[in-house]
């Protein structure tokens, strides 16, 4: 059954990705192949592990659900396996799989070399969505320069979801052939304009909308202004989720400290501090403000907050933003990691385990290794100790020998060795 079957193949992922001593097996992708045995729907694969025969391998199963992150190996050849799903699927993410519109100048030339060199590959320009007509939910993130990215999504009629991260498109207008089932946009580092917020405002049935940045990535010259906030909450009703993070914020969109309403906090938009949110019709489910201004205010109408005031907004930051943005998540465990060594961190388990979610998930990123092993240490320590089940001990040791195992950096080396 599949429910045995996709539980086999993602725990085998999460062991290859995460735990140093478990060897991936050639072969394995193929005890997969034949359906009428071994019969797969939802599949999460990612990072090196996977390529392009793999996904040949299981090419005859009626997959519902396929996330490929970071499968860097994965070429063009994918491209047309994916074809063989094409009519069952409804959710495909292809965030981070940087080689999969390369396919080789030469076939059977330089195999091995194309994949490390792209100089010898040739952009795949002519691939669309065409007979993808279940496909609802679309993850495209990090998708390399070049890709013609109207022409690949014209064919889908109905997505309900849809991710462009680091996309760069100057003509948004593509995006109203969705107005009416269009509930989630994501557009992060996405280099914005009002024309863009044209498009955006006219997508009524958004549910939920991203359009945050990395402030350190690049110059950026797109502000948000209080103009464009009262046309999200004007025109965009049925919004209950909004990710403003990065932005540079003109100072006209908060009130003065002096006319913030008295007492308790509140998540009242009656009484919001950000002026234009004062007119949504309830608070919002979650609010991006991470790295901006607004979230240091006193009021913000919303039950989820991320951003760098406090204990909650971090943890908010690194729960939302630890799969597929790392260097937002280095930052947010670096505050995290300032409160525990200065102050007293008062959510221990959920830090500790957002902690250890983010090592996992990228046990070769740098600054994740450097910053998370050194949280570790201070929410490890005896302050806290009793607070800790061994279970939760032992996970923390795993994760720390993965990570000297695997990233041989001396900074981590020793905050492991400190750790344990």
């Amino acid at each position: 059954p599949s429910e045995i079957c996709d539980r086999l193949v993602n725990e085998y992922v999460e062991l290859v990705n995460a735990a140093c001593n478990f060897e991936p097996h050639e072969s394995f992708f193929s005890l997969f192949s034949d359906p009428r045995s071994t019969r797969l729907t939802r599949i999460h694969l990612r990072e090196d592990l996977v390529q392009d025969q793999d996904l040949e391998a299981i090419r005859k199963q009626d997959l519902v659900e396929l996330y490929l992150t970071n499968c860097e190996k994965l070429s063009a050849k994918s491209l047309q396996t994916l074809r063989s799903f094409s009519h069952t699927l409804v959710s495909l993410s292809l965030f981070g799989c940087a080689n999969i519109f390369y396919e080789e100048e030469n076939p059977g030339g330089c195999e091995d070399e194309c994949l490390v060199n792209p100089t010898c590959q040739v952009l795949v320009k002519d691939f669309t969505f065409e007979g993808f007509s279940r496909l609802r939910f679309l993850n495209l993130g990090r998708m390399i320069d070049g890709v013609p990215v109207e022409s690949l999504l014209r064919p889908l009629s109905s997505l309900a979801a849809l991710d462009l991260s680091g996309i760069q498109t100057s003509d948004a207008a593509f995006l109203t052939q969705w107005k009416d089932s269009l509930v989630s946009l994501v557009l992060y580092n996405m280099d914005l304009s009002d024309d863009h917020i044209r498009v955006i405002v006219q997508l009524h049935k958004l549910r939920h909308l991203d359009i945050s940045r990395d402030r350190l990535s690049s110059y950026y010259k797109f502000k948000l202004t209080r103009k464009v906030l009262s046309l999200f909450v004007q025109k965009l009703g049925n919004l209950m989720s909004l990710d403003i993070s990065g932005h540079m914020i003109l100072e006209n969109c908060s009130i003065s400290k002096m006319d913030e309403e008295a007492g308790q906090t509140s998540i009242e938009p009656s009484k919001s501090s950000i002026m234009p949110f004062r007119a949504l019709k309830r608070p919002l489910q979650f609010l991006g403000l991470f790295e901006t201004s607004l979230c240091r205010l006193t009021h913000i109408p919303a039950y989820k907050v991320s951003g760098d005031k406090n204990e909650e907004q971090v943890l908010n930051a690194i729960e939302a933003y630890t799969e597929h943005r790392p260097e937002i998540t280095s930052r947010a465990i670096n505050l995290l990691f300032d409160i525990a060594r200065i102050e007293r961190c008062n959510q221990l388990l959920r830090a500790l385990k957002l902690v250890i979610t983010a090592l996992k998930c990228h046990k070769y990123d740098k600054n994740i290794q450097v910053t998370g092993s050194a949280a570790l240490f201070y929410l490890t320590n005896s302050e806290y100790r009793s607070e800790q089940s061994v279970k939760l001990r032992r996970q923390v040791i795993q994760v720390v020998l993965n990570g000297m195992e695997s990233y041989q950096e001396v900074t981590v080396q020793r905050n492991c060795c400190l750790t344990v």
